[in-house]
């Protein structure tokens, strides 16, 4: 059957409450200010399935230098799994697990870098700060038809997303994961 498509939001909740969001939903935001462990949950959500052979991740930010500021979320996955021994290729910016199973960071800042995420196929893809990215179409299209199930891969899809208030994107990403809380969606 079709995963769960709900969506979920929760706020300055620590990382625990993406973790159970994660576990339950396809689509899930957590939101809140500086320093909660968002970026550190999607790291743990990525890494979730590392141990299954196939599972691929995608962590998102929207620019290359966003990715790679002292402190962001690439560097950081960087101190957690290379000192464990998990293979690092920088050129393509992808951990390889020894099951097989990667993590890879990239990047979408303008309109249509969405486009290079063409022909992949991955389970797993988190957004770090999304509501830097601009365009619905963006989210959209990499996380309803890139994240899918994979026959020989028994994980969930999941499109987990991270973010402080603001940013050029907020509006979308309010309307799309807060909605009308009169109207019954979130």
């Amino acid at each position: 059957g079709q995963q769960n498509r709900q969506r979920h939001h929760c706020f300055d909740d620590g990382c625990a409450a993406l973790g159970n969001a994660s576990r339950r939903v396809f689509e899930a935001l957590f939101g809140g200010s500086a320093g909660g462990g968002k970026s550190d949950a999607l790291l743990m959500g990525a890494a979730q399935f590392v141990h299954v052979p196939g599972f691929a991740a995608l962590i998102l930010r929207r620019t290359f230098q966003d990715l790679s500021l002292p402190g962001a979320i690439m560097g950081r996955a960087i101190t957690w799994w290379k000192p464990m021994g998990v293979a690092w290729n920088g050129e393509r910016k992808t951990f390889t697990f020894p099951s097989g199973a990667t993590i890879t960071f990239g990047y979408m800042q303008h309109e249509f870098d969405h486009l290079q995420y063409q022909g992949s196929e991955v389970q797993y893809c988190g957004w770090d700060e999304l509501t830097q990215f601009p365009r619905e179409s963006q989210y959209r299209y990499v996380s309803l038809s890139r994240v899918r199930r994979k026959a020989n891969v028994p994980v969930p899809p999941r499109a987990l997303s991270a973010s402080n208030p603001g940013g050029p994107g907020h509006g979308w990403v309010q309307d799309r994961f807060i909605g009308d809380p009169d109207a019954g969606i979130i």
